[in-house]
């Protein structure tokens, strides 16, 4: 009889640890489900939009960061169940982030050129269940401001444009700049490049159009491949990353590890132009392929508007002007590649530009 009881209290107990874990990660879910919710409502509110408005766009590093050792994509899905902003009609982008820093949202409706800024209070998470369904959603949130977030009117209005920067901080140059450059035509493809580089920037959207460049100028066919040999680096490589899928760990991207600034002064004075990379489209098969040096041209025209402007300000123009490449890129040489030549190109200890004889 004892025997009979000890083993049902032990399957009891055994029961409870087994469920344990599923009860726990149900209510972290539930309350980050819940958050994403209580920013919407807000967001539509604050910042008047109704549901799936195609002019509003949400921000946020909800399913990058986690918090309490909890990750936190349940967000999106109360975003989009309340508010109707989803990736696929390009209304939400996550952006990357640490996985250690904090949780925020930003929405934006470039209709008014206003944006809402949130920050989750810590102590929301520690809430039970019951608390977090009774709560107001304003009181999940420690930070809750409307800004001036359009480009032109923050440079209208240098005040409000202060302010912004005051309220968002650390994320205001990574924040209006995604913003502004989806509000003014960024296209899906380089939003998501620019989400995985956590900001946009003339360097970003220099890769975009450089891509775009060889993509019609020396298309892919079955056989082929791209060859990046990427000197000087700059933002523009977080460009192939995205959208030719090359990454440190698969490889496609090649620097070199003795490319100097005097090398880079030196082909800029001979050909006119900033020296962009070298790239190669290579035919495996064939052992060969043709190989073009690219130069970009970047606006060098003197800014004197407020500091915080100018960078997003360019990126918004060159969105504009995504159209017309030759604005910007240059062939600097064309030559053909085989074996023997690529593998110098990819050659860290190698000057690529002196490989290819640019530097006599």
């Amino acid at each position: 009889m004892n025997y009979n009881r000890l083993r049902w209290l032990f399957c009891i107990c055994l029961a409870l640890v087994l469920c344990a874990p599923a009860v726990s990660a149900s209510t972290n879910a539930y309350h980050m489900e819940a958050l994403g919710e209580f920013a919407a409502t807000i967001a539509m509110d604050e910042i008047d939009f109704d549901y799936g408005d195609s002019d509003v766009v949400v921000l946020t590093d909800a399913g990058r960061v986690v918090v309490d050792g909890q990750t936190t994509e349940k967000v999106i899905s109360g975003i989009t169940k309340v508010s109707g902003l989803q990736n696929g009609d390009s209304t939400l982008f996550q952006i990357n982030r640490a996985d250690w820093k904090d949780l925020w949202f930003y929405f934006y409706n470039r209709d008014t050129g206003k944006g809402l800024y949130l920050v989750p209070k810590e102590g929301y998470f520690r809430l039970t269940d019951a608390a977090v369904e009774s709560l107001p959603p304003e009181n999940a949130f420690s930070t809750i401001e409307v800004v001036s977030g359009d480009i032109y009117q923050m440079l209208e209005d240098t005040n409000a444009g202060n302010k912004t920067q005051e309220v968002l901080g650390a994320d205001a140059f990574s924040l209006l700049s995604l913003a502004n450059a989806w509000a003014y035509g960024a296209p899906y493809d380089l939003m998501n490049a620019a989400s995985l580089h956590n900001h946009f920037c003339p360097g970003v959207s220099s890769g975009y159009i450089l891509a775009k460049y060889v993509e019609e100028n020396m298309p892919l066919t079955d056989e082929t491949s791209y060859v990046v040999v990427s000197c000087p680096t700059w933002c523009k490589e977080d460009i192939y990353n995205v959208l030719w899928d090359m990454t440190p760990g698969k490889g496609g991207v090649d620097t070199s590890a003795v490319f100097t600034n005097e090398d880079q002064t030196y082909l800029t004075e001979k050909y006119g132009i900033r020296p962009a990379g070298i790239f190669v489209l290579w035919n495996s098969q064939e052992n060969s392929g043709k190989g073009i040096a690219l130069g970009f041209r970047f606006d060098d025209s003197e800014w004197t508007g407020p500091s915080w402007g100018s960078k997003i300000y360019q990126t918004v123009d060159m969105v504009q002007n995504l159209n017309n490449p030759g604005d910007y890129v240059e062939v600097m040489e064309e030559f053909t590649v085989d074996a023997d030549l690529l593998a110098e190109l990819e050659n860290p200890l190698n000057n690529p530009y002196e490989v290819v004889g640019m530097m006599d």
